[in-house]
């Protein structure tokens, strides 16, 4: 009977005769056992087998800031990647657009210059006013200097006038500034667009190819 024990424990793999665990105390000392000391399950640990070999590594547990702090982490890449699938949803259909808008570059440019022209057409219809109204103000500052020059009051009528012609010229003014500031817009969206124009035309040249 004692011969069948030993041959049973013969048989039995070196891990399961003798597993030992090591962790490290709070002095930084490396200690050894049979099972980790209760002070220490948290802190992670090694299972060995009776010749040395690893046979598991248990990892410390997190701490609750570090658990806060990896899911932050993770929240925050997830929201970061989402953005990016979001920005390349947005450039694929602004792409389709391009490409189904316009057949070759001359097109962008034609329509960018249609835009252009038709915004300096309002400009110059707004310069225009702007002149005649400066007109128009001179000879109502005109008038009411020579009414004070006889030593009469400005009737309030004439200074009404005035003060509104003075109105339209000052928002006459802040829409040419505007679109001015609008062409400077479409420029700049236009040479995006022929720049990208040409990066997708090279990229199914190069794909048919």
């Amino acid at each position: 009977m004692v011969a069948g024990v030993m041959a049973v424990m013969l048989l039995q793999p070196l891990g399961a005769q003798a597993a030992i665990k090591c962790w490290t105390n709070r002095d930084g000392v490396r200690e050894c056992g049979n099972a980790v000391p209760p002070e220490y399950a948290q802190a992670g640990h090694e299972e060995k087998s009776g010749n040395g070999l690893v046979l598991r590594k248990q990892a410390r547990s997190k701490t609750p800031a570090e658990i806060v702090a990896e899911r932050e982490k993770q929240a925050a890449a997830a929201q970061t990647r989402a953005a990016a699938e979001a920005i390349a949803v947005k450039q694929a259909a602004a792409d389709r657009v391009l490409l189904d808008t316009f057949s070759s570059e001359d097109d962008l440019i034609l329509a960018r210059d249609g835009q252009l022209t038709n915004v300096d057409s309002l400009i110059k219809v707004s310069e225009s006013h702007v002149k005649k109204l400066d007109r128009q103000l001179d000879q109502m500052i005109g008038q009411a200097a020579e009414i004070e020059k006889r030593g009469r009051p400005v009737p309030e009528n004439l200074t009404r006038n005035i003060d509104n012609v003075r109105g339209q010229i000052q928002e006459q003014k802040q829409f040419i500034t505007a679109k001015r500031a609008e062409q400077g817009s479409i420029k700049a969206k236009f040479d995006a667009d022929i720049a990208r124009f040409r990066e997708l035309r090279a990229r199914r040249t190069a794909t048919a190819d």
